[in-house]
């Protein structure tokens, strides 16, 4: 049996060191023999868990080692601590459940989100080099319109290595789309498809675990595979050689790799990487208009990156300066003076992920303002329920006291009593923290459904992980058993075997303080969570000048080729359908930016371009300002074009229609503007509406088709329907989605952080009521006698229920006051992610105060109404 299954090594040396010789060979034997049956039916993780918990059991008296002098003393000090410990858990069943409910949940909650952070950190530092490799991005402005992208221009990579001795390697990087791949009977559209240099592996360590990393990708047509893609196409046979048809290209492509499955902690995710040398127009010397290459260097480690930025600005004027003199007709100085600008800045590879949002990111990256949520989160739920320990220790107190002071009286030190309440803390907090990761554990397929991504990192798997748990469970139980441990062993002995010690039966300065702040965090947490799902709301229900609801988006029309206008024709015969329309793409997808001129004008502007066909308008819902939109009867159309509000301001025109505007794309050919559409969102709420202008689809390519679908009709058969009218078209695979779930996607983040405050939010709540019964439970208990004599001088139970509620009401007043200024701080700086913004109403605030205070309520009723319904007789009889 390999190393990895023998039994976990640290936990078996604390067994080997508190264990006597005697007994040791049995019970390691048995240990062991439960550790291999359990690795059978449970798994490795399990194992190792199980067996800390039976090497824990295991730590009885009758294990321990006879040693002599000081270290025996020190033996019996401890038999003496954990038997005080455990005869206390014992006898307070109820406070010990409290107790370690709370801490469990607490710090399960806090691992779990932990994981997703150090994830999130983590990304693209598995790299060797990753401190020294940036991605170069383009900043500019253009009649003062900013562009701000991930990618770079064709050329770059080569002019950096051969100019700049501080380059130590650089490769490029393209996506393009969806592509079919096909080998055999299979058959799909495949979106994470990346084309690379041959010098990719110089950059970045993927494993390569077949082929040789410094030829994969030399040559033409050249594919690798990602071990779950070989298996998806090839089965159990060697890819390594065969060949794949990739679109309708007559050259097949032929496997010279097979690559370790991209780690999820990459800002590069990919299933298939293809050769950048297949295709010449990747490869040329064109520096305007080929910018959508993503540019990574690795700089040498003397080199000083703000120095290199600033030098690789020379690029500009001598690659780029002559080109925008061809395409504008006036000198690069020129240009530059009319307030335009360009140039390119770095970006190291482990800030991708977390700090750049330009447009056109390879993927959905996140921002480290969320990081600081999630974080926030965590130690509010952990601190809850520290301060729930905190609180119950010292309301027992006076339980406590008398032992407190036998102890001193029979010679015990503040030290030595210090030293036994830390360690009943953490005890305590140890046997919470093995419940914790059992239920990290088993949350965990749950906690990555909702954040929707796997994790790079397990803490229950490994001796690291296991050592930070340890860790934690030692930091957690010193910092919640700290404070009852002082306040207990500065009892005095006198005072207490007096029976002059305070009962503490009512919320102490220190609990109120404690209660506050777990209201308070509770309250903030509600609040928060109702302005988020607000602001989701918002963005997805406000009208955003189109129409995404019931319409069917079908994937690259392209594969139709000359049969699109038949299949369009064939599928309106059906009557569940009323309008069908093609385009280059659609709201919420990738659009690309078009430089376009007025007339006899060389100022360039740019604008956000989309190419549809004539019923795009009536199928998207789009409003016209003025003019008209694109129509069958004007044979002229093809160049003609519509432009949105924005773009009518940006170029100046009081009355657009019938100006013509250029371009270097349509070779200096005018086009006629015949239309002005309503301004509509086509990125997320997070972006300002840019100038846009739309063309007429000039042939059928790659994109999309949209498809509105009547309300009421019967979906499922229309979408088979619509798929058997594509089958007799094309052999091509039938992709299909919703707009309106797609579009979605666009808050993804947003929507699964309400969703984190959702249940965190409702754990915090629940562990702070966890304290809230055991407080109450306490002030019952301590009142007793006060209620009995009350109810018997004539007090009704609605004033008894009053009275032991009144000091938990204040404390949610008082957590109010401080909850409403820091969710409002809170949401103010949430909510500067957004251009537009929900209205938050007043209510929001009252409302989740209403929520705590229920619930709360609730969680006390019981006890209170039984204390308040008590038979007096039996509240004053004397113990």
């Amino acid at each position: 049996m390999s190393t990895r299954m023998n039994v976990p090594k640290i936990p078996h040396l604390f067994f080997r060191w508190y264990c006597r010789p005697g007994r040791y060979e049995e019970l390691h034997g048995d240990l062991e023999e439960l550790f291999y049956e359990r690795i059978l039916g449970s798994g490795i993780t399990t194992a190792r868990l199980l067996y800390w918990w039976d090497v824990i059991r295991c730590c009885q008296p009758y294990a321990w080692k006879t040693t002599q002098g000081q270290t025996n003393s020190n033996i019996i000090m401890f038999k003496n601590y954990y038997f005080t410990a455990s005869r206390n858990m014992v006898k307070h069943k109820g406070y010990f459940l409290l107790n370690v409910s709370g801490l469990a949940i607490g710090i399960a909650s806090f691992i779990l989100i932990s994981l997703y952070i150090l994830n999130e950190v983590s990304y693209d530092r598995f790299h060797t080099d990753y401190d020294q490799v940036y991605r170069i991005q383009a900043l500019g402005n253009i009649n003062g319109q900013v562009y701000d992208v991930a990618t770079s221009n064709v050329p770059l990579s080569k002019v950096l290595l051969s100019e700049y001795p501080a380059v130590s390697a650089a490769t490029r990087v393209r996506r393009d789309g969806s592509w079919l791949v096909e080998y055999g009977d299979e058959k799909f559209y495949e979106e994470r498809i990346l084309f690379a240099d041959s010098t990719f592996f110089e950059v970045f360590d993927f494993k390569l675990l077949k082929g040789n990393p410094e030829t994969a990708l030399v040559h033409p047509r050249s594919m690798l595979l990602t071990e779950a893609y070989a298996k998806k196409y090839f089965g159990e046979r060697d890819p390594m050689g065969r060949q794949m048809a990739i679109e309708q290209d007559s050259l097949l492509y032929t496997v010279t790799g097979i690559l370790e499955n991209v780690p999820s902690n990459s800002h590069l995710q990919f299933d298939m990487l293809g050769s950048m040398s297949t295709y010449e127009r990747w490869n040329g010397n064109k520096w305007v208009g080929s910018d959508k290459n993503y540019t990574y260097v690795v700089l040498d480690k003397n080199a000083d990156a703000a120095a290199f930025e600033e030098q690789i600005q020379e690029i500009i004027p001598k690659y780029i300066g002559p080109q925008v003199e061809y395409y504008t007709g006036i000198t690069f100085i020129n240009w530059q003076e009319a307030g335009n600008s360009a140039g390119f800045y770095l970006v190291p590879l482990k800030d991708i992920h977390l700090h750049s949002n330009t447009s056109e990111e390879l993927e959905v990256n996140s921002a480290v303002s969320y990081l600081y949520i999630y974080g926030l989160i965590g130690f509010i739920i952990l601190f809850i329920a520290i301060f729930n320990f905190v609180n119950l220790a010292t309301a027992q107190s006076a339980s406590r006291a008398k032992e407190v002071g036998i102890r001193k009286v029979m010679g015990s030190s503040k030290t030595g009593l210090v030293r036994q309440f830390l360690f009943e803390s953490i005890f305590t907090t140890m046997i919470a923290a093995f419940l914790a990761a059992i239920l990290a554990k088993l949350l965990m397929p749950s906690f990555v459904d909702l954040v929707g991504k796997e994790l790079a990192f397990n803490i229950t798997s490994g001796y690291l992980g296991i050592l930070v748990m340890l860790g934690l469970a030692l930091v957690v139980g010193l910092l919640a058993g700290g404070y009852p441990a002082f306040i207990l062993s500065a009892f005095q002995p006198a005072e207490v075997l007096k029976g002059k010690l305070r009962s503490g039966a009512r919320l102490g300065w220190t609990r109120n303080v404690l209660v506050v702040l777990q209201f308070a965090a509770s309250i903030m947490i509600i609040t928060a969570t109702s302005i988020i799902y607000r602001q989701i709301d918002f963005m997805l229900t406000k009208k955003l000048g189109f129409e995404k609801e019931q319409v069917l988006i079908v994937e690259r029309p392209d594969a139709l080729t000359h049969h699109l206008e038949t299949f369009k024709n064939d599928v309106l015969k059906n009557p569940a359908i009323s309008t069908v329309a093609d385009s280059k793409t659609i709201p919420g997808k990738e659009y690309t930016k078009r430089s376009y001129r007025k007339q006899g004008n060389p100022e360039t502007y740019l604008f956000w371009y989309n190419q549809v066909s004539f019923d795009y308008q009536e199928l998207m819902g789009l409003e016209l300002a003025a003019g008209r939109f694109f129509s069958e009867e004007y044979g002229l159309d093809s160049n003609a074009i519509v432009i949105n509000e924005t773009a009518a301001k940006t170029l100046g025109f009081d009355d657009p229609v019938g100006e013509s505007l250029t371009s270097p794309w349509r070779k200096g050919e005018l086009m006629k503007i015949i239309g002005v559409v309503k301004d509509y969102n086509i990125q997320s709420l997070h972006n300002t509406i840019s100038p846009m202008a739309l063309e007429l689809r000039p042939s059928n390519l790659d994109g999309y088709i949209s498809i509105k679908l009547n309300h009421g009709e019967q979906v499922r058969e229309t979408i088979e329907y619509i798929e058997d009218t594509w089958d007799q078209h094309t052999s091509a695979p039938f992709d299909y989605f919703f707009f309106d779930e797609d579009y979605e996607n666009l808050y993804q983040f947003e929507s699964t952080t309400g969703k984190v405050f959702v249940i965190f939010g409702a754990l915090s709540v629940f562990i702070a009521c966890l304290g809230l019964i055991g407080l109450v439970t306490h002030t019952a208990s301590a009142r007793k006698k006060e209620m009995g004599i009350r109810k018997i001088l004539g007090a009704s139970t609605m004033t008894l229920t009053r009275l032991l509620s009144n000091d938990i009401t204040r404390v949610i007043l008082v957590a109010t006051a401080v909850a409403w200024p820091l969710a409002y701080i809170a949401s103010r700086y949430w909510l500067q992610n957004f251009v537009e913004q929900a209205p938050t109403s007043p209510w929001l605030y009252v409302v989740s105060t209403l929520i705590v205070v229920v619930i709360g309520g609730l969680a006390i009723s019981f006890q209170t109404l039984k204390t308040a319904t008590a038979n007096p007789v039996d509240s004053i009889r004397q113990e």
